[in-house]
């Protein structure tokens, strides 16, 4: 696999645990108390853990978007033949 192909991975899965915090919030909606601690904790953590747009103050030091960009960065670079 590719760097940019990894990088391309990432992303894809970061998606998808997008959809399944989705659905553990709807899950976790029963209840007020339940649902706002949730959307104070464990939530934002991981969407900002994830990285991109996720409308909260401040972020990661090292988010899955980083990991991609960063895969992508590499292999852009070109290779000293010294």
């Amino acid at each position: 696999m590719s760097r940019t192909e990894a990088a391309d991975r990432i992303r894809e899965i970061a998606d998808e645990i997008r959809e399944l915090l989705a659905e553990a919030m709807d899950i976790a909606g029963g209840d007020d108390m339940v649902y706002t601690r949730a959307r104070s904790y464990w939530y934002p953590h991981i969407l900002i853990a994830l990285g991109g747009d996720h409308g909260y103050l401040g972020g990661s030091m090292c988010s899955m978007e980083d990991t991609a960009n960063e895969l992508e960065e590499d292999e852009e670079e070109p290779e000293d033949d010294e």
